[in-house]
């Protein structure tokens, strides 16, 4: 127990930039952790403070039931959706929900490969599921999902089911033309697990509008919640047969505790989101910019951006190996991942969710790419204090109602939650 909590506090001390984590708000982990995240939250209640649920019989939690559904009702608000299921455990389980109760065994499901950007668990669970995986690949060079090979795909095999699951991207998908190429029955899951709290945020596409029928998804990249799984649906009936065959077969425990979590997260993101997710976007582009006035290979979206999103893709095959690089930046006190998803070539694939979190803004980007190509460089030396004291300079939640260190311009504009 000491051991891990003593662990706990030595990565405390690190520059975190992968894009597949998060940093939870201190009033979501308080919630989160508190006591009745034991219990099987089902509802407020009768008279007697007692809950019928499914042949059981629970305590009534109304506080916690009101939280939830004050969530809820936040992010189908967000979403533009019909409905939303916060039941799912994670992106994973999100996922594996999704493609069992909307397909049969048998169906086939276009999904994208992961040795272009695809996710490693998709073809799998199709598989194991009597399902049959049909790749097409996420295109390198444009950065885009080619349309007409997509219906292609689509008519060859006969799926009625696309589940867009690009993992590694700077940009949106242009879910307009893939949807006018596939038609109007083929079922179109978008996985929006690391860009969710920017489509929240309202500063990214809108899936649900552009033609996706299903937003599959964790929450805990660019929405700062805890590990979980979230499903919206754009049509009600759609969200009933899906929720049929998930509440009777594919979920028992929600998990109240992280569920409740999730609750603050994205009541957060209601009152904060909008902010949030464009300053993650500006700090992506200001990271991108600073890398590359110091002569670093950054990415860049075919009209000249660095970044649409929270991902930051900088080219380090010139410094090295993916695990020599890795160590090396380890050994500075800077947690990253490497990545070859997209194109021959290996890249850092930085995430500015946390930083942004953490109330980083432009400044501190370049002080980040300052660091990262002193720490890149084999002859670099010893950065680890340094990137520790930068680090402990920023351990508040901005952009959320325990925010302590919120930008100046938006101080103002921070409101707690009331208090019960």
């Amino acid at each position: 127990m000491y051991a891990v909590e003593a662990e706990d506090a030595s990565a405390g001390t690190f520059l975190h930039l992968t894009a597949n984590e998060s940093w939870a708000s201190e009033t979501a982990r308080r919630i989160g952790g508190l006591r009745v995240g034991d219990r099987y939250v089902v509802g407020p209640g009768d008279d007697l403070g007692v809950e019928d649920f499914a042949g059981f019989t629970f305590s009534g939690y109304p506080a916690a039931s009101s939280l939830l559904a004050s969530a809820t009702r936040a992010a189908k608000d967000m979403l533009g959706a019909a409905e939303v299921s916060l039941a799912p455990l994670s992106g994973v389980h999100a996922m594996t929900c999704a493609l069992l109760s909307l397909t049969e065994p048998g169906d086939h499901v276009v999904c994208v490969h992961p040795g272009t950007g695809g996710h490693f668990a998709t073809a799998g669970i199709l598989r194991r599921s009597g399902r049959h995986p049909v790749f097409v690949r996420y295109q390198h060079e444009s950065l885009s999902i080619d349309a007409s090979q997509l219906a292609e795909a689509v008519c060859s095999s006969g799926a009625r089911c696309v589940y867009l699951d690009v993992s590694s991207t700077i940009r949106s998908h242009d879910l307009a033309s893939i949807r006018s190429a596939v038609g109007p029955d083929t079922r179109l899951i978008y996985d929006a697990s690391h860009v969710l709290g920017l489509i929240m945020g309202g500063r990214f596409q809108h899936p649900l509008s552009e033609g996706a029928d299903v937003i599959s998804a964790n929450t805990h990249k660019t929405l700062p919640g805890p590990q979980k799984g979230l499903l919206a649906f754009r049509d009600q009936d759609l969200a009933d047969r899906a929720n049929d065959v998930i509440d009777n077969a594919l979920i028992s425990s929600t998990h109240s505790g992280s569920t409740l979590a999730l609750a603050v997260t994205l009541l957060e993101m209601e009152e904060f989101g909008s902010e949030y997710a464009e300053q993650v976007i500006a700090n992506s582009n200001a990271l991108g910019a600073s890398l590359s006035e110091l002569g670093l290979d950054v990415r860049t979206t075919p009209d000249g951006a660095f970044s649409e999103n929270h991902q930051v893709h900088l080219f380090c095959d010139r410094f090295g190996t993916p695990s020599e690089v890795a160590s090396r930046l380890h050994r500075a006190r800077i947690s990253g991942n490497v990545d070859t998803a997209i194109g021959p070539r290996a890249y850092l694939r930085i995430g500015t969710q946390e930083l942004t979190r953490r109330g980083m803004a432009e400044p501190e980007m370049s002080t980040i790419a300052a660091m990262l190509n002193f720490a890149l460089r084999p002859a670099g030396g010893d950065l680890g204090h340094d990137v520790s004291a930068f680090v402990a300079q920023h351990t508040g939640s901005a952009f959320s109602f325990s925010a302590s260190n919120l930008p100046a311009r938006l101080r103002s504009n921070a409101r707690r939650p009331e208090s019960g």
